[in-house]
Formats: structure tokens, C-alpha cells, sequence
């Protein structure tokens, strides 16, 4: 490969095919899809699903966060659930499977790098409550600490939550959240979140966290 290319590739580590094969055209290769296979081979591109690669130069180690992927994989979308509420330490168990919010279906990848999982949510509720935070590769989106613990609630299936004590009992025992996280947190994320959501759980959640201020 020559100098050019892997120069470019090292500044997008996360590649699509469309790319890669203009790249791979304007520096004169003909057998685009053989010279994407042999990369492949080589250890140089990982794909993550069909028609989408992350570039490993052998000669500078550039290792791509997992919440950049994740962005990547299935747009739009954004960290949340689970995930996030580590990322921000609302909750003390390490997540390894990085979870999203999507307005697309739900889908889930398993790639050499981790499993990434996705939710659908609501386009109204999309936008409210997200965050972009800096990784060393660059710029990622994630859902602030309350958007992500609305997010939560808002989609967990099969739990009966009916009064502020049961939404307390389901985030200091189900979730294990850690309260004193969430005391100095913009809570008018969760009330716009129960406004456009119509939900009881959500409206729940917000007025146990007005108690806590």
C-alpha cells in the first residue's frame, strides 16, 4: 500500500467500502475487492459488518474507542441504557456491551472488537438529554446520566413500577444506582422526558428525583 493511502486511512480509522474503494481506485489498483481481501487477510482492516472497517496501521498503534464504533455501526444513534450509565458512574458494574439508542429497529452486532446492541426509541425523545464527549480518536454522542437512566426505564419490559417507592426499590436494587450521583443533575432532562413520553414510569422517576434535591 502506498504512503498516501495509509496516511488518509490513518486519520479515518473507521472506513466504509465506498471510501476504501475510491481511496484504493484513484491510487490505481484494478481489483478493488481482491485488494480489500488480501488487507483483510493481512490483519489491516477488521470489519465490523458488511461494508464497514476499522483500519489498523501497521506502523502507528491508533486504537479506536468502542463508543466511536458504536456510533458508526447504525446511525443515527446514540450511547445509552446500561452503558452509559457506567460510562458516568451512576452505576458500579463494569458494562461490557455497548448499548445505543437508535429511531431505526433494534439490532445487535458481534464484532472482533464487542457486542453492540441497539434499542429503538422514539424520534420526539431522541434529541433530549445527549452529550458529545472526546475520546482519543475523536468525538462520540452519548446520552447524559438522566437521559440514559430515562431511557432505561422508559424501555424495561416485565417490571411493575406503580408509586415513587417502587421506582426507588427498581434503581437502588435492580439498577443499583448510586443516588447521590444523580442529586446535582438537570432534572428538567426527565421532566420534558415525561412530558413527550406520556409515560407513568418516567413521571415517576422525575418526581422521586425532585424529592432528592
Amino acid at each position: 500500500m502506498n504512503k498516501e493511502i495509509e496516511q488518509t486511512l490513518q486519520k479515518m480509522p473507521i472506513v466504509d467500502y465506498a471510501t476504501l474503494k475510491s481511496l484504493l481506485s484513484q491510487s490505481g489498483y484494478k481489483h478493488i475487492n481482491d485488494k480489500i481481501k488480501y488487507m483483510k487477510q493481512k490483519g489491516l482492516l477488521i470489519a465490523l459488518k458488511r461494508g464497514l472497517y476499522i483500519y489498523k496501521s501497521p506502523y502507528v498503534e491508533n486504537i479506536i474507542s468502542k463508543e466511536i464504533v458504536a456510533n458508526n455501526l447504525l446511525g443515527p444513534s446514540y450511547i445509552s441504557f446500561d452503558y452509559a450509565l457506567y460510562f458516568h458512574g451512576i452505576i458500579p458494574e463494569k458494562v461490557v456491551e455497548v448499548t445505543s439508542a437508535t429511531t431505526k429497529r433494534a439490532k445487535s452486532f458481534s464484532t472482533p472488537i464487542g457486542v453492540f446492541s441497539y434499542k429503538h426509541i422514539d424520534k420526539k425523545l431522541y434529541s433530549l438529554g445527549l452529550k458529545i464527549e472526546t475520546s482519543n480518536n475523536g468525538n462520540f454522542i452519548i446520552a447524559s446520566p438522566l437521559k440514559a437512566l430515562c431511557d432505561k426505564v422508559y424501555t424495561s419490559r416485565g417490571i411493575k413500577i406503580n408509586s415513587k417507592k417502587d421506582m426507588l426499590i427498581f434503581l437502588e436494587d435492580d439498577l443499583r444506582v448510586d443516588l447521590d450521583e444523580l442529586k446535582n443533575q438537570d432534572i428538567e432532562v426527565a421532566k420534558e422526558y415525561a412530558k413527550l413520553s406520556k409515560s407513568k414510569r418516567v413521571t415517576l422517576l422525575y418526581k422521586l428525583l425532585e424529592g432528592l434535591k
